[in-house]
């Protein structure tokens, strides 16, 4: 039983210093477990990873530094940002502050600027229709 332990930690040595001198895409899922920790695998290792099939092994030679040079992997790209909204006219009526209609507290009263949003609206609306019939 030792012959064979010590024969896996010897394959896994050399397996391991084999994948990891150069990149390598692993073909399965695979999960990966420190190579000290080699005879748990009857047990429970400190620390399991867990790789996915097409994922690719890049050589750091134990510095991150070097992975840029030595990465020919593409970065992921950022999801585009999320395109902004126009704001609507109530927004808009909102953020001028010549529209501001306040409370004695300071607040922003918004009940009257609505009625106020409103008929200003519907003052806009009359004098498109006035154009349309002038037209």
């Amino acid at each position: 039983m030792v012959k064979d332990v010590v024969k896996d930690i010897a394959t896994g040595v050399v397996v391991g210093l084999i994948i990891g001198d150069e990149e390598y895409q692993f073909p399965i899922d695979m999960v990966a477990i420190p190579a000290f920790q080699m005879h748990m695998l009857q047990g429970t290792p400190s620390m399991q990873v867990y790789i996915k099939a097409g994922e690719t092994l890049v050589p750091t030679g134990g510095n991150v530094a070097d992975m840029t040079e030595n990465m020919s992997v593409e970065p992921v790209s950022k999801a585009p940002e999320p395109k902004k909204r126009k704001p609507s006219k109530w927004n808009r009526y909102v953020k001028r502050k010549a529209n501001h209609i306040k409370l004695k507290s300071g607040k922003l009263d918004l009940k009257k600027m609505a009625k106020e949003f409103a008929k200003t609206q519907v003052k806009k609306q009359v004098k498109k229709q006035i154009k349309k019939r002038r037209k």
